[in-house]
């Protein structure tokens, strides 16, 4: 299934440049945000999604099977430290299959935008394409390739677990054992450790 195609055509009637990757998702976001929200990131809590997560995705085609896509989950939307963070988990998907993840944390104020990117994670990317390919071949033994909501990001009903300690964030995805961690600038009073399970 495709996500937030509304998204994409928003983009595209603003002017936003297609050629997707993951810094072109970041500077499309800030440029959702001055475009459509005013400057206010707040805008980003609210958007149309037709699908089950809330999030913001870029896409290069309209066939999946030729596209390169950049999907994000947004898992929160929290104030650490001093500052609130929009909290994503961002996939890269090319030609359906998902390339690389990553756990992001964007903070807005009048000067601009901040952001935090964990490094890449071979590890948890293994781990995580591993568990949706063992479950499309569990489906169809014999077949080499899934379909889109098999081997892209995000699948249907897949639950991320946020936990925030400190200034720490931990992203777990716990039917494939992968854990994307990310830690922000330690800048004064900070959150009391919590858990959301997000859908």
């Amino acid at each position: 299934m495709r996500i937030v195609i509304a998204i994409f055509l928003a983009l595209a009637a603003a002017g936003c440049q297609q050629q997707v990757s993951l810094q072109s998702w970041q500077d499309c976001v800030e440029e959702y945000v001055w475009g459509q929200g005013n400057g206010n990131a707040g805008v980003l809590r609210d958007l149309p999604t037709p699908g089950q997560w809330k999030g913001f995705a870029i896409i290069s085609e309209n066939d999946p099977a030729s596209s390169t896509d950049v999907n994000g989950v947004l898992l929160a939307h929290r104030r650490i430290g001093s500052k609130a963070y929009f909290i994503y988990l961002i996939g890269l998907v090319r030609q359906q299959q998902v390339q690389d993840i990553r756990l992001v944390a964007m903070s807005a104020s009048p000067e601009g935008f901040a952001w935090r990117s964990s490094r890449k994670s071979d590890e948890a990317l293994r781990s995580y394409r591993g568990f949706k390919n063992g479950q499309w071949k569990k489906l169809f033994p014999g077949r080499a390739d899934g379909p889109w909501s098999y081997t892209g990001f995000p699948g249907e009903g897949e639950v991320f677990k946020l936990s925030v300690a400190g200034n720490k964030l931990t992203v777990a995805h716990e039917p494939s054992g992968a854990q994307w961690m990310l830690e922000l600038p330690q800048d004064g009073p900070t959150t009391a450790p919590s858990v959301a399970d997000v859908k």
